[in-house]
Order: structure tokens, then C-alpha cells, then sequence
């Protein structure tokens, strides 16, 4: 019979002591409480001779520690608008890929007056193609195998540009990838166990958005309404405008159910959807300076709505949290000194 590594259980050891580092995301009475126990258990299903938590245990122990402190905010809520709040990212990030693919990358590049990258305009191709992939994956293999491609797509956005400048190729500009990178994040939180509706989404917002192209392709019959990324800034403020508000109507059809997931979610996307809109809105803001806002006015834009967006998630959780505390204490208010119970005409209150 296979004996555990001795070694590995030892109190204080390298193993122990790192799992004891990732604890810190719990609230300091949960650690105390459990948190003996809770290492013990991972300790017992490690492997012998690891030394590091694995990136499976490390992002369990992070989750449990945020739902725990959201627990005591009574923001529960927020853990749930999460998965949600993905779906919604992924599916409006292939909504765009697939957009751009069609109407933007295949176009004659000599509209934006770049050289060609292969039969694409510019090396954001490879990005659309990467969220396509995501949304696929999203459908046929969810779970931890579509969080992984998303994280995939994350780091090919990120990883795009600054690849396309040191091999001289044209890339997508700011006010797109900026976005595309913010949405990205959000879909690293995609539910485990998605149901049909969620796994559906990708496909059918690609097959809608590859009609809609094909639609305006006959309409134009011969023109060109998208020649480059220049045309299409409108377009996104669109699409991050019709994303919050379908997870708004969805929040507040949840809500009347007592359920508030679909609200926090609509809260945790309006900082990438007021990015969608950056690039319009510094227009509004600073004006243009050759067809559109500066860098050091796109900058500032968009840093200013990811300050609004923090302040407004963080303003939601103190309120939540006031409310939940004054809660609490008008039950302990009113609970019997003795017995515990409430008192009947609290607990029909």
C-alpha cells in the first residue's frame, strides 16, 4: 500500500507554509477557526515530493477566501454575478471577433493604408481567431477547459501588440484593445458547470453577427461602410451599451426572484463596457486630432472610467455591507438572551 510522504505533512514545512500564505484571502476569525483543517486536507491530496500549491489549489483557496469576505458583506450575490457576468464578456467579445474578422481584417488594406499581414489588414486577426477559438471551446468543452482558453485569449491580446511593433506589422489600436483585454478578464470567472442557454450564446452571436455582415455587405452592394478599426468606434460604444442593458433586464427579472447576482453583474461589466466607449467619449471630451482623440486623452478616458468603476463597485459592497450589518444586529437585538430563537414577532418581520 502507497504510505504518504511523511515529509510533506510535517508542520512547518516549504508545502505548509505556502498554503498558509494563500489563507490570507480569508477573513482573519475564518483562519483562525479553520484554517488548520483546511490545510490539512489539501495537504493529504497533494502528491509526494510537490513543494508548491498547484495553480488548481492556489485559485480554490483565492475563490473561497473573496466568497467568504463577500459572505461577511453579505454580498453573496456578487460571487454569483461572476459566472454570469463572464457569459455575457465572452459573448460579446465573439461578437466582435467575429465583426472585425469580417468587416475590418479582410478588408483591401489599402483602405487603412497599412501593408498587408498575409490576407488580414493587421495582426489583430490572430486575436479574433483566438476568441473565436474560446467561444468554440466555450460550448463543446466547458469548465476549467474553457477558463483555460480564455486565459489563452487574455494573454494573446495582451501578447499582439508589442509583438506587432518589434516585428514591424500593423496591430488594432488602443480604444479596441484595451476593451478586448477588460472583457477578457471578467471571462476567467466562466461557470464550471454552464447550462445550455450559456454554452448556446458563443454560436448563436457568431452565426447572428457573420448574418449581420453578410447583410451589410449586400446592402452596400459594392461600397465599403467598414474599411479599417477607424470606422468602427460607434460600433463598440454599441455593443458595450447592449451588453449591460440585456444584463440589466436580466438582473432585474432576477431580482424580483430575490436574487441580486444579475445586478452585481451588470455593476462588474460597466467599467469594460464604458471602455467599449472610450474612444468616443474622449472625443466628446478633448475633440480630435487627426480622426480621433490623442493618446494622452484616450489614456486619461480610460483611466478615469476604470476609477469610476472601482469607486462604483466599491460604494455597492459598503452599502451591501452596511445593510447586512444592521440586519444582523436587529436579529441579535432581538433574540431571546437564553435560548437564541428570535422572538415571533421579529422572526415574521
Amino acid at each position: 500500500m502507497n504510505q504518504p510522504n511523511p515529509a510533506q505533512h510535517e508542520a512547518g514545512s516549504p508545502l505548509e507554509s505556502r498554503y498558509r500564505r494563500l489563507l490570507w484571502a480569508y477573513p482573519g476569525d475564518y483562519r483562525i477557526e479553520r484554517g488548520d483543517e483546511i490545510v490539512g486536507t489539501y495537504l493529504d491530496t497533494v502528491g509526494p515530493g510537490r513543494r508548491w500549491p498547484s495553480p488548481h489549489d492556489a485559485l480554490d483557496l483565492l475563490g473561497g477566501g473573496l466568497r467568504e469576505r463577500l459572505r461577511g458583506y453579505g454580498a453573496l450575490g456578487l460571487a454569483a454575478g461572476f459566472p454570469l457576468a463572464a457569459t455575457a464578456a465572452l459573448s460579446t467579445l465573439v461578437a466582435v471577433a467575429a465583426f472585425l474578422l469580417l468587416q475590418v481584417e479582410f478588408e483591401d488594406p489599402r483602405f487603412a493604408r497599412l501593408d498587408p499581414v498575409g490576407p488580414f489588414q493587421t495582426l489583430g486577426a490572430v486575436i479574433w481567431l483566438g476568441w473565436l477559438v474560446v467561444g468554440l471551446a466555450a460550448t463543446t468543452l466547458p469548465g476549467s477547459w474553457t477558463r483555460t482558453a480564455a486565459a489563452g485569449g487574455l494573454l494573446l491580446t495582451i501578447a499582439v501588440p508589442p509583438v506587432a511593433a518589434v516585428i514591424g506589422q500593423p496591430g488594432p489600436p488602443l480604444f479596441v484593445l484595451v476593451p478586448t483585454a477588460a472583457l477578457g478578464l471578467v471571462t476567467l470567472a466562466l461557470p464550471s458547470h454552464p447550462g445550455w442557454v450559456a454554452r448556446s450564446l458563443p454560436p448563436l452571436t457568431a452565426g447572428c453577427v457573420t448574418a449581420a455582415s453578410v447583410a451589410f455587405s449586400a446592402a452596400e452592394n459594392g461600397g465599403n461602410m467598414f474599411t479599417s478599426y477607424g470606422s468602427t468606434p460607434e460600433l463598440l460604444a454599441m455593443a458595450g451599451g447592449s451588453m449591460v442593458a440585456l444584463v440589466l433586464l436580466v438582473g432585474l427579472g432576477r431580482a424580483l426572484r430575490a436574487d441580486d447576482a444579475g445586478l452585481w453583474a451588470a455593476l462588474l461589466l460597466a467599467t469594460p463596457a464604458g471602455l467599449l466607449g472610450a474612444d468616443q467619449l474622449s472625443q466628446a471630451i478633448w475633440g480630435t486630432s487627426g480622426g480621433g482623440p490623442t493618446s494622452t486623452a484616450f489614456a486619461v478616458t480610460a483611466g478615469s472610467i476604470l476609477l469610476v468603476g472601482a469607486a462604483l463597485l466599491a460604494a455597492a459592497l459598503a452599502g451591501q455591507a452596511a445593510r447586512h450589518q444592521t440586519v444582523r444586529r436587529r436579529v441579535l437585538d432581538s433574540a431571546c438572551p437564553t435560548c437564541g430563537h428570535r422572538s415571533t414577532a421579529t422572526a415574521r418581520s
